[in-house]
């Protein structure tokens, strides 16, 4: 099951951002990481530039991000990962991986890809840099849901999901505020929700063409009995760091799927995600590309 459930409250317009109780868990490791690293380093070894972009003058930032993260793991998953420090010597043991790296904090030379391509190779997470104007700048991007680096990259963070329901330009507002006044050290989270035909992870512009092809056809074929089983409930566990001496914002994005029919074995899941589907409008549904399924899935989920 998910373990995060953002439906439990029922539905608003609202970011539901909340402080992050532990600064340096921006990522998390879990079952599906062997799983999921050797996904992201095949993608960014055939498509690299597809993946990961980045501008110049990021260097800091990168390797602040690099050090939030890896210190992170190091502290929250001991038995996974370990770091030590000699100074600007680094030593990095990856034993899921089965992997050691010693580098020089600060210095490109010593890593075989640019900082944050590097961590992200270690973590399951997207990862995304904005500058304090709150640019995207940089980022490693492969499992997104309906977007791509290459379309966003030296825009503002607020369109990265443009264009967007006019519903929703209230919550837009308050999320541009908020961006502004993060603090460091008190990094806050969110979890963005989705429904979707299949377990997909990457899910950019690039499958755009392959997923409309296959939601149409699971959307005309679709039986009451299927839907537990054809439709996917997504989360995007999604945290936002004020990097200290770079002034810029680490975006995490931690993907996580389950099958409808796991999530209702619960009777209080249950309810609560028929109790939020109802509620959805008409615009938000269609913007994320929920209308060929909206009436199935409500339908399947009011016998709970």
């Amino acid at each position: 099951m998910l373990p995060y459930f953002p439906f439990a409250k029922g539905f608003d317009l609202k970011m539901g951002t909340s402080l992050l109780a532990d600064e340096l868990r921006v990522v998390e490791c879990d079952e599906h990481y062997l799983h999921e690293i050797s996904l992201k380093r095949k993608m960014l070894t055939e498509n690299p530039e597809w993946y990961f972009l980045t501008n110049p003058n990021t260097s800091l930032a990168q390797w602040e991000a690099l050090d939030l993260i890896l210190t992170g793991l190091a502290k929250n998953y001991p038995q996974y990962f370990q770091l030590s420090k000699e100074g600007n010597l680094w030593n990095w043991k990856n034993f899921l991986l089965n992997e050691t790296h010693t580098f020089v904090w600060g210095d490109n030379n010593t890593l075989p890809f640019q900082p944050l391509e590097w961590v992200g190779r270690q973590v399951q997470e997207d990862l995304i840099l904005l500058n304090s104007d709150l640019i995207v700048v940089a980022g490693q991007l492969c499992f997104p849901s309906g977007w791509s680096l290459s379309d966003k990259m030296n825009q503002h963070f607020i369109k990265v999901h443009a264009p967007l329901p006019q519903i929703t330009e209230s919550m837009i507002q308050s999320a541009n505020k908020l961006l502004e006044r993060i603090p460091v050290h008190k990094p806050v989270v969110r979890n963005n929700w989705g429904f979707r035909v299949c377990d997909w992870l990457d899910l950019s512009t690039r499958q755009s063409e392959a997923y409309q092809k296959l939601l149409q056809e699971t959307a005309s074929s679709l039986q009451a009995a299927d839907v537990g089983e054809k439709i996917f409930v997504r989360v995007e566990h999604q945290t936002l760091s004020r990097l200290p001496q770079s002034n810029h914002i680490l975006f995490t994005i931690h993907t996580y799927q389950s099958k409808l029919k796991d999530e209702v074995t619960d009777p209080q899941r249950a309810k609560a995600l028929a109790a939020f589907v109802q509620q959805v409008p008409h615009d938000l549904l269609a913007y994320k590309q929920m209308l060929l399924i909206a009436d199935k899935l409500k339908a399947y989920l009011a016998g709970f």
